[in-house]
């Protein structure tokens, strides 16, 4: 019975200490440069999205040009 108890509160006391781990603070560093690695993961495919705007707005101002010296 008493190595039961002892089980037990040993699990507590480790549960106990993990949830203490988890919620320390983070050094500076890391967070910078997680916040540093997501902005760079957005820009590639926001640049890319980008071009491909300009893309279709040449296409557009082509297609318009095209269309007026084709009209009456």
């Amino acid at each position: 019975m008493s190595i039961t108890l002892l089980v037990v509160v040993f699990s507590a006391c480790e549960r106990a200490k993990t949830t203490e781990q988890s919620s320390a603070p983070q050094p500076a560093g890391v967070i910078e440069r997680t916040i540093q690695e997501t902005v760079e993961g957005i820009k590639g495919p926001m640049d890319k999205a980008r071009g491909v705007e300009e893309t279709l707005g040449q296409a557009a101002e082509r297609t318009a040009e095209q269309a007026a010296q084709a009209g009456p």
